[in-house]
């Protein structure tokens, strides 16, 4: 993921130096304000974030203007530390803030980036990156979440956005399901009596 997301890098610096040239006669002055324009253009259109996973909103009503997306660096093993790169999206030009933390479920240790620092008066569409580090304690599925604050119009809106994390081999071996009433029942019964025929055959 990481390196399509440097090759789609490549792209956009490509295409807005390309667009710089061809606008490299029209004047000096207006050039360089269309080429940022024309670069800023080809970042839109081509995101990074595109690669990325996107969590979930777990109180979706709350309408929080903001989309939290997440790349694990490596693959989770039991015991080793692993890196998250955690992106933060404005969907709105009306957000004044936008602060929080981060939790994990039993089982998955936070090492680093537990606070989210306040950005304020982020630029809609402008990716706020927030590095953390997880381990796993042993193997399983796992959630953290990133319980984020946004005001925006006056307004402060909470949301948790969750993300799932598999260490290792995912789930362990599950405990063996109990047996039903019927088979139960069937497996204590009594061994039915000999009949009368069949004693008299063996009898003989």
């Amino acid at each position: 993921m990481a390196l399509t997301a440097l090759w789609n890098f490549g792209r956009i610096l490509a295409l807005g130096l390309a667009v710089a040239g061809l606008l490299g006669g029209c004047g000096s002055g207006s050039s360089s304000e269309s080429a940022s324009k024309a670069a800023a253009a080809a970042r839109r259109i081509i995101k990074p974030t595109d690669n990325l996973v996107t969590a979930l909103g777990i109180a979706k009503s709350t309408g929080v203007p903001v989309q939290v997306k997440f790349e694990l660096r490596d693959r989770p093993e039991a015991g080793q530390p692993v890196e998250v790169d955690l992106v933060i999206v404005p969907k709105s030009a009306a957000v004044d803030r936008v602060f929080g933390r981060i939790e994990t479920d039993e089982g998955l240790e936070l090492l680093e980036g537990g606070q989210i620092d306040a950005s304020e008066r982020p630029v809609e569409g402008a990716e706020i990156h927030h590095p953390i580090k997880v381990r796993a304690k042993r193997d399983g599925i796992f959630t953290f979440s990133a319980l984020l604050t946004v005001d925006s119009g006056g307004q402060s809106l909470t949301e948790t956005f969750a993300m799932p994390l598999i260490a290792g081999a995912g789930m362990t071996d599950q405990p063996a399901r109990p047996a039903s009433p019927t088979t139960a029942a069937a497996s204590a019964a009594p061994a039915a009596a000999p009949t009368a025929s069949t004693a008299t055959a063996a009898a003989h």
